[in-house]
């Protein structure tokens, strides 16, 4: 029998020859029984969805207003407190994003007399934990960032470039699920609280989110037009943001010296935001 060629299978050929019939068909029907095995394969572990601390929640409705994926709804009070509605979490639509943390204005650092509590969080990526990580940051660059220049902090996305490979002498880097979870209150907490000379967001490449509306969110809190905004005492002068993907390290590198190196050119009282098109605001 005369057999044409089919191109597409081309680059197999020379494993028919080389390998027999009899292994391709064990190749064949083991593939075959390892597809028809996915379903009733354990899933792969994911980390838990939100949760809504309800005694924290006064039913503003951020969070479900900033969900990308339709996941939080406004549900009836199931206490007694004078609120009428309370954030409810659909576990089946829930990414693990934590753009609703961002959103919620309960989300706030600076409290000293209680822990830092938000009426919505991620168990396994707790807000606690950005706190801890800009405190500790500023002990360490404290103690080793003599000499090294401006401190700068990169607060990065998960889907993004590896922020955590930007750690230097004085830089201090955190990877977040999305950057949308980041409040604009942490960004004040950083620049007056944590020692940073400046502050770098980092994240998917524009046009690009991996959740949708993590970078319009983060974007819109800055500018001012989207609850919770970032105040107005804040100087944008010491915030840049560099959206970016995984494959653009080499540029945030870059991005992350040339801010260093401009943040060293400001005057406590300067009040100008810097030349670039990756600038706050306006």
């Amino acid at each position: 029998t005369e057999l044409n060629l089919d191109w597409f299978y081309m680059a197999f050929y020379p494993l028919f020859d080389r390998w027999g019939g009899g292994a391709l068909w064990g190749l064949t029907v083991g593939s075959s029984v390892v597809v028809c095995a996915l379903p009733w394969l354990p899933p792969l572990r994911r980390p838990r969805v939100v949760e809504v601390l309800v005694e924290k929640c006064n039913g503003c409705s951020r969070c479900f207003a900033d969900c990308p994926y339709g996941a939080v709804t406004m549900g009836p009070r199931t206490d007694n407190l004078p609120f009428e509605k309370e954030a409810v979490v659909d576990p089946d639509l829930c990414t693990r994003c934590g753009i609703c943390v961002g959103a919620c204005p309960v989300s706030t650092p600076f409290r000293h007399s209680a822990p830092l509590v938000t009426a919505i969080d991620l168990p396994d990526f707790p807000l606690t934990r950005v706190k801890e990580f800009a405190l500790e940051a500023k002990d360490r660059l404290d103690a080793g960032a003599d000499g090294a220049g401006a401190r700068v902090f990169v607060f990065g996305c998960h889907y993004g470039v590896d922020v955590g490979s930007l750690e230097g002498p004085a830089t201090a880097a955190l990877e977040l699920p999305c950057i949308g979870m980041l409040p604009p209150s942490f960004l004040d907490f950083a620049l007056s609280r944590a020692g940073a000379d400046g502050v770098l967001l980092t994240g998917c490449r524009e046009c690009s989110c991996d959740n949708r509306l993590g970078i319009r969110w983060t974007q819109e809190r800055m500018d001012g037009v989207r609850d919770p905004y970032l105040r107005q005492r804040v100087p944008r002068q010491r915030i840049r943001t560099h959206w970016a993907a995984r494959t653009d390290q080499a540029a945030v590198v870059d991005a992350v010296e040339a801010f260093r190196g401009y943040l060293e050119t400001l005057s406590d009282d300067e009040d100008q935001p810097p030349p670039s098109e990756h600038r706050a605001a306006s």
